[in-house]
């Protein structure tokens, strides 16, 4: 029986159950682990009828199986992974190497561009496509995509969603596949150890990891984790000649797991409709994982500067940005909202946000690309539900900036000497309102010292207890009071929040601000 020790500077270590024996950092315990996050007589290990149980010795850190807290002792099973503090290892009854030997690919690894699956657009198309399907529930819609993903990946025979630090299927394709047990704790074990992600995937990196686990054959896997706690797990076939020789690396599944963020939010909402009431740590999850999804703009933009601030109503909500450079010498900046807060509308912005990253990598203008967004979204949303958005495609040399508006408030532009212009641009109409949505695409163009100011409604319709709204004669105050780009942002945001009050603001806000340096 083998302890297989596989974090930090442990990693690769072995150590060898022969006798009933405390785990801890003391040196002179059976099984000694030097990691501070280890107590000094941490767990035991102790024989049975029914083989080696483990019970913790009231450690500080506590110690897990599988993702769960050990309360008492248990009995150990094959490929348990076991956690003492923050040290991972895994159960094993003959000699397991781990699976970082030379098999795996981690996510840093680069390959030639020949030697690569290249899954490409296809791979987003088929799953939006999935998940935009009718489904009786978040489980069906999870495996839809994964399906999806099954039919565009080649050699892919099964997907699953697993909660790796509870060991369970979330979600499995095909219906009713018996996912391999051994591969299953291998990608376990793997996604305690990389936390980027393991690939398993050619001939030669299965042949490396079945010798190092003394087996004959190792199937191939990859696992990618899709947050804290639960990874996508794709197997393809051992010993099958029609299985494609060529590396699949957990980086070119980054769109796929930002999807499958989409139905894993969706059980959990149903998790916690069933017991009446998400607690707060799991608001506080959603809340990291959508501030996540709403990607950090570019460091710098030549001969631009850039302010943006987002703050939620409640924990999570529906107000979304996008920024992002397209090319040389083009910035793409989008600002949206869906109708709704809270979870409902952090799901759907989640999906949104998803969307408009595949989109934004096709050539289209902002009419275009809002015209496309109407079309995969309007099936999904829910009666009454639409989405607001503003998409600004910013030729960083001309300063011209091409416009579309389906909903959105225009923006608005506080010039070089001071002064508020509103655009007159045409808003048009939410995506969600009209399944026939045509979008303009119009045109203005920032001269050096111009500060092109986007918001949420959360500016101008923002109430104080009183019921008097905020408007557009303080926020025009504000604008022609600052100098530059980050004064304005801040001013705005406090400004408005001393007016509603920082307890009762009811809609989210979300402030871009764009000014092109003076030469």
């Amino acid at each position: 029986m083998f302890l297989s020790l596989l974090s930090g500077s442990h990693n690769g270590r072995v150590l060898k159950i022969e006798r009933e024996g405390v785990i801890g950092r003391d040196p002179a315990v059976e099984y000694s682990i030097d990691d501070p996050t280890v107590s000094r007589r941490h767990a035991e290990l102790v024989r049975s009828a029914d083989g080696w149980r483990l019970r913790d010795l009231g450690s500080a850190n506590g110690t897990e199986i599988n993702g769960a807290r050990l309360i008492g002792d248990k009995a150990l099973r094959e490929g348990d992974v076991i956690g003492v503090g923050r040290v991972t290892m895994v159960y094993s009854t003959q000699l397991a190497g781990t699976v970082r030997g030379k098999g795996p690919a981690s996510i840093d690894q680069t390959l030639p561009p020949d030697e690569l699956l290249r899954p490409g657009p296809e791979l987003v198309s088929a799953m939006l496509a999935g998940l935009r399907a009718e489904h009786r529930d978040a489980e069906s819609q999870a495996a839809a995509a994964l399906a999806a993903m099954i039919k565009v990946i080649p050699g892919a025979v099964r997907a699953s969603v697993v909660d790796w630090r509870a060991g369970k299927l979330l979600a499995r394709a095909p219906e009713g596949a018996e996912v391999s047990r051994g591969t299953l704790f291998r990608a376990l074990s793997a996604l305690k150890a990389e936390p980027k992600g393991v690939s398993v995937w050619t001939v030669e990196e299965c042949r490396a990891l079945a010798q190092s686990l003394a087996q004959p054959e190792v199937a191939p896997f990859i696992a990618v984790p899709v947050d804290h706690q639960v990874g996508l797990l794709l197997e393809g076939l051992a010993a099958d000649d029609t299985h494609p020789d060529v590396a699949l690396t957990p980086a070119q599944l980054g769109d796929a797991t930002l999807l499958l963020k989409i139905p894993v939010a969706a059980i959990r909402a149903e998790i916690a409709a069933g017991s009446r009431k998400m607690r707060d740590s799991d608001l506080r999850l959603a809340q990291r994982i959508q501030q996540k999804l709403l990607t950090p703009p570019p460091e710098s933009i030549d001969g631009f500067e850039l302010a943006l601030s987002y703050t939620p109503a409640m924990m999570v909500g529906g107000d979304f940005f996008h920024i992002e450079k397209r090319g040389v010498d083009e910035l793409a900046v989008l600002i949206g909202d869906v109708s709704g807060k809270g979870v409902s509308g952090a799901m759907y912005m989640a999906y949104l946000v998803a969307d408009l990253r595949h989109q934004l990598r096709t050539n289209a203008g902002p009419a275009e690309l809002l015209e496309n967004l109407q079309r995969s979204l309007t099936p999904v949303l829910e009666a009454g539900m639409f989405v607001t958005v503003a998409a600004v495609f910013v030729n960083t040399r001309s300063g011209m900036c091409r416009v579309g508006l389906a909903g959105h408030s225009a923006p608005v532009l506080r010039t070089a000497k001071r002064k508020v212009i509103e655009m007159g641009l045409d808003p048009g109409s939410p995506i969600g309102a009209d399944m026939d949505l045509a979008v303009r695409e119009q045109r203005l163009q920032l001269a050096p010292g111009d500060c092109l100011v986007l918001t949420t409604d959360g500016v101008d319709e923002g109430e104080n207890s009183a019921g008097e709204a905020y408007g557009k004669a303080r926020r025009d105050q504000v604008l022609v009071a600052c100098d530059s780009a980050a004064e304005i942002n801040q001013a705005l945001k406090k400004s408005l929040l001393e007016f509603v009050g920082r307890d009762r603001s009811t809609d989210d806000l979300t402030i871009i601000c764009l000014e092109r340096c003076r030469v």
